[in-house]
Parts: structure tokens; C-alpha cells; sequence
């Protein structure tokens, strides 16, 4: 419950009752990942522990277990690690297997899978280390019907599914294809384990994924699904049939059901609004060279809208969208509403290129590092030459070039602005300016996220410095959109706050619209129209046209 973040239960018919105890700071105790025991008697979970408010000393992360009717209160069964993930209990209750990782590391740079036997009391004994380790992120332990137990590694430069027996884990389907995704949050799920033993599993790389059968002899089977579905990082199973939410360049992104040997059905759609399909820009994959001698990717999406004649004199502007994370991956998913929205800019004349710079998951492990020591650097300049490879083939105006992204793609927005002149605007949604302040302001699931980034400070206090756009803004010389959430506590208002100052002390045209009770991503209906017209706005007024919507117009200080 998030407003005391206690656990509660409730049984049909009835209200909800708590079954942990109100802690001794408010709010103090925060549940995740539950795990159920198959007798339903018990259950494990993560426990992170906050101490009072201004204590500085960090939240405490364990692995907890408490009976399910809340009768007594939630032991300790492990502890030691910074984070714990993934408590998963084996079919017969015996076993608990569960991951953990330590600071600096995040969970895709290393992260190690743990078995332990599980007492009659719940408690946890013969604890041992069965995967992972330096340099080896583990993803999704899960057990089979029979017993087995099941985790997505890495060791091999891709995320690929793997057994767990007495011996060497046993690799699955060796492939260059990811079957994993980073873990950003809780409860995430790429596979699921039938009862006949075969495993239903997302697969794929560079933003081309698919649904896939791998049965018991490692042979994978692909799935057909209608409308280019695909499925995304959450796939459960009761055992026959297999559930999971899908996205499509063409539709809404969906709950799809699908059993071996019958056709895929659609469950539910996230949206019923009825879009002509000659309205919406589809994506292509573009490769592209960048710095190093290396290449980047990014899916391109033309302007396309049947009521307006296309110009044959003028080639589109463009808008580089830089997705956040950074350790995340831009996806050929139906954009309709959010921020940024695809289709908005592409039916109103406006090409989109996204990003999937250097450091981006999807591709492997080696690119994903690309970005260890980097973040700043080459994800911008995968942007910059994103836009630049389209420009140099007629694609797009190279005279109409901005650059866009919220969070860590709002901190590559504003290093495309300060530290390079290819761009004629940008926009950034609750992007970093100073990095050096976010390290030290930030929470801890993120707190040493920038030591792989940057650099541990303090040593690396002067390379923060040099890379936080704040602290440059002199080279700044082309109109700023700064959008923020008055109540964003990964990226502070402070933030957005700073950058306007300096865009003002130098005279840069800008405009910053901070929207109440907002948090890091707007979620609130009114917020995301108001945002979305902004940015036409903005971009109407830098790029010299008149958009034919009816929008409150946003203004720039100074006028240019």
C-alpha cells in the first residue's frame, strides 16, 4: 500500500488487513517481490529499511519472510548485500533461490544467483553461490515444474537462458540475441516455464524481438504473432497457456494470450482510440557510423500524414529523441500519448530519429559498456551523428536539427547543446545539468550508478565538472525547452532550475514549464497535453512554421 507501504492481504468479499507491522518511521519498511510458498503459508520478499528523515545513513536491504496471514512478523533470512532481488521459491517449497549485488555495480554489471534449503520455520539454510559473480549479470532465476532451476546470464556477451544443475550451468540456446532485459525494477519477466518443461521466452537484438518456443533439446522455435507484435519484459504462464503484454509499430500496446498449437488472442488493449493506420509512421532501422570507427543505431520515422501534400522543395526538420536510462533501449512500440509522443510529431511535418546510442541494451554486452566511463560523451555524439547521417542523405533539413529526451536523455539534450553545434534547438524533460550534484542527491538504487558512468568521486570531481552542461552554458548559442515535475525525486527541479539561470545570465532564448504534483515522468492527463503542445509550440516558432493545431503558445525569454 503506498500510502503506509505495509503489506496487506485481503480475502474475497472482504476489506484489506496489513500484515506487516506499522514500523517505527513512517513509511520506514517498503515491500517488494513477493514470493508465495506453493502450501500458500508463507511468503519471502524484499524489505528495504529507512531510517528518520535526515539521517544520512543509507536504506537497508534484506531478504525477509513472514507467514501469510500476517500472524507474526516479518525475520531477516538474509543480509549482508546492498540489493536483493528475485526470491523465488521451488515448486515443491524445499529451495529459495534469490539474486543479489553490491555497490558500485548496478544488476546489469554483475549480479549473483543464490540457493539456499528452506527450514520448516522458513528460515534459510546451506546457502550457497550457484551463478554470477564479477562481471557476470544473472536475470530472472525461475524453476521448472519439475524442479529445475532456470536463470538468464550474460557470460557469454548476450543475455542467454540457462539450467542450473550440480555442475557448470548448462547454456540453453547459445545465440548473439538477448533473452534479458536491465533491471530497473522489480518483478520483470522475459521467460516462463511450461509444465511440459519447455520454456516461452522473448528474444532478439537491436530493437527486433520476438516471441519464442525453446524446448527441451535447446531448438527455439519462433512465434508468429498478428499485427508485428512483440512481446515485452513481462510473460507469465499457468502452465499451458503463456500470458504477456505486447507492443506493435501499429497498435496499442496489448495483453496477448497464446497456447502452443492455437493462434495468439488479444486479452486486452491498453487504448480503444481508433487510428487510421495511413496516419501513423512506421520505424526503419538505421545503422549509422559514429565516433571511434564504430556504429550506432536508431529507427527513423518519417513525417506522414494523408491530408497534407508532402512538399517536393523542402526536405522535414528532425528531432533526435535520446531515450532515458542511459542503460535502457529504444523499442518500434506505438507511441500515441507520453513525452515524448512519436506519432504527434510525425502526422504535424516533423521527423523523428531514436536513439539507440552506444551503451544502449539490446545489443550485447560490449555495447552496452560502450558507455562505462562515458555517459555524456558517446551517447551524444551518437546523437549528433544520428542526425547528421540523415541530413547528409536528404532525409531530413540539416538546417532544422533538434535534439530531445527526458532524464538521462534530457542530460544528452543538453550536452548536444552545450558541447556540440549541429543542433538548432532542444528540449529536455527533467534532464541532468549538473551531474556531480545528481551523484550526490540521488537514491541509492542509483547512488554509485555514475561511478561506472563518470567516475567515482571524489577522485573524478573535475571530469563531473566538465561534462555537466550547467557549468558551460556560455557555449550555448540556440533556444531551450525545460519541462520538469515540481515533485521529481531521481532529478530534482534544482536541477532544470540551474540550467534556466545560466540559459538567462547569457541571454539564450529559453522557456521552463514546471507542472505541480508531477514526478519523474508525467503521468497526469492535463500534464502530458500541455507538454506535447509546448514542444510544437517551441519547435513551431524555431523551425519557422505555424502549427495548424489550436495551441496555448509557449513563450521564449529573451524574444528572439
Amino acid at each position: 500500500n503506498f500510502d503506509d507501504q505495509r503489506l496487506y492481504r485481503q480475502r474475497s468479499g472482504e476489506d484489506p488487513e496489513p500484515i506487516t507491522p506499522a514500523p517505527d518511521v513512517e513509511r520506514g519498511d517498503r515491500y517488494a517481490d513477493l514470493a508465495i510458498t506453493p502450501d500458500g503459508e508463507r511468503l519471502y520478499c524484499v524489505r528495504e529499511r529507512h531510517t528518520a528523515d535526515g539521517d544520512d545513513d543509507e536504506p537497508t536491504n534484506t531478504l525477509v519472510t513472514l507467514p501469510a496471514d500476517g500472524s507474526d512478523e516479518p525475520s531477516v533470512v538474509a543480509e549482508g548485500h546492498d540489493f536483493y532481488s528475485f526470491p523465488r521459491v521451488s515448486p515443491d517449497g524445499s529451495r529459495l533461490a534469490w539474486t543479489t549485488w553490491d555497490h558500485p555495480a548496478m544488476p546489469w554489471d554483475e549480479t549473483t544467483l543464490h540457493v539456499a534449503t528452506v527450514a520448516d520455520d522458513g528460515r534459510l539454510d546451506d546457502e550457497r553461490e550457484v551463478l554470477g559473480g564479477s562481471g557476470e549479470s544473472v536475470f530472472q532465476p525461475a524453476w521448472s515444474p519439475a524442479g529445475g532451476l532456470h536463470a538468464v546470464s550474460d557470460r557469454s556477451g548476450w543475455w542467454n537462458p540457462y539450467r542450473i544443475d550440480d555442475g557448470e550451468p548448462v547454456a540453453l540456446h547459445p545465440a548473439e540475441a538477448e533473452f534479458g532485459v536491465p533491471q530497473w525494477v522489480f518483478g520483470l519477466s522475459t521467460y516462463a516455464v511450461l509444465d511440459d518443461g519447455r520454456i516461452a521466452v522473448r528474444f532478439g537484438s537491436g530493437g527486433d524481438y520476438d516471441l519464442g518456443l525453446l524446448d527441451t533439446e535447446g531448438a527455439l522455435e519462433t512465434i508468429d504473432l498478428p499485427d508485428a507484435y512483440f512481446p515485452g519484459s513481462h510473460i507469465g504462464t499457468d502452465g499451458e497457456a503463456v500470458v504477456f503484454v505486447a507492443a506493435s509499430p501499429t497498435q496499442p500496446t496489448s495483453i496477448v494470450r497464446w497456447r502452443p498449437g492455437e493462434e495468439p488472442s488479444i486479452l486486452e488493449r491498453s487504448s480503444e482510440l481508433d487510428v487510421d493506420p495511413a496516419y501513423l509512421a512506421e520505424p526503419e532501422q538505421v545503422t549509422f557510423p559514429t565516433g571511434d570507427d564504430e556504429e550506432a543505431h536508431a529507427l527513423f520515422y518519417p513525417p506522414r500524414n494523408p491530408d497534407v501534400d508532402e512538399p517536393h522543395d523542402e526536405r522535414p526538420p528532425l528531432v533526435t529523441l535520446s531515450h532515458g536510462g542511459p542503460t535502457s533501449e529504444t523499442l518500434p512500440a506505438l507511441s500515441l500519448g507520453g513525452l515524448p509522443s512519436i506519432q504527434y510529431l510525425t502526422t504535424r511535418g516533423i521527423a523523428v530519429v531514436d536513439v539507440n546510442y552506444r551503451g544502449s541494451t539490446g545489443y550485447g554486452r560490449a555495447y552496452r559498456d560502450r558507455l562505462d566511463g562515458e555517459w555524456g560523451v558517446v551517447d551524444t555524439a551518437d546523437c549528433v551523428n544520428a542526425a547528421e547521417y540523415l541530413a547528409d542523405r536528404g532525409r531530413v533539413d540539416g538546417d532544422r536539427l533538434a535534439i530531445e529526451g527526458g532524464s538521462a536523455g534530457g542530460y544528452a539534450t543538453l550536452c548536444g547543446l552545450t558541447f556540440h553545434d549541429t543542433f538548432d534547438a532542444g528540449v529536455s524533460h527533467f534532464g541532468v545539468a549538473d551531474v556531480e550534484a545528481l551523484a550526490r542527491d540521488t537514491h541509492k538504487f542509483e547512488s554509485r550508478y555514475f561511478d561506472g558512468l563518470i567516475g567515482p568521486l571524489p577522485e573524478a570531481r573535475e571530469t563531473y565538472r566538465e561534462r555537466s552542461p550547467v557549468h558551460h552554458a556560455e557555449r550555448i548559442d540556440c533556444p531551450a525547452l525545460l519541462l520538469q515535475g515540481s515533485e521529481d525525486a531521481v532529478v530534482p527541479a534544482s536541477q532544470a532550475k540551474g540550467m534556466i539561470a545560466a540559459l538567462a545570465d547569457i541571454g539564450v532564448p529559453h522557456a521552463y514549464l514546471e507542472f505541480e504534483s508531477e514526478q519523474h515522468g508525467f503521468r497526469q492527463a492535463d500534464s502530458i497535453r500541455r507538454a506535447a503542445a509546448a514542444e510544437l509550440s517551441f519547435y513551431g516558432q524555431v523551425f519557422g512554421f505555424t502549427p495548424a493545431d489550436d495551441l496555448e503558445p509557449v513563450t521564449l525569454t529573451p524574444e528572439e
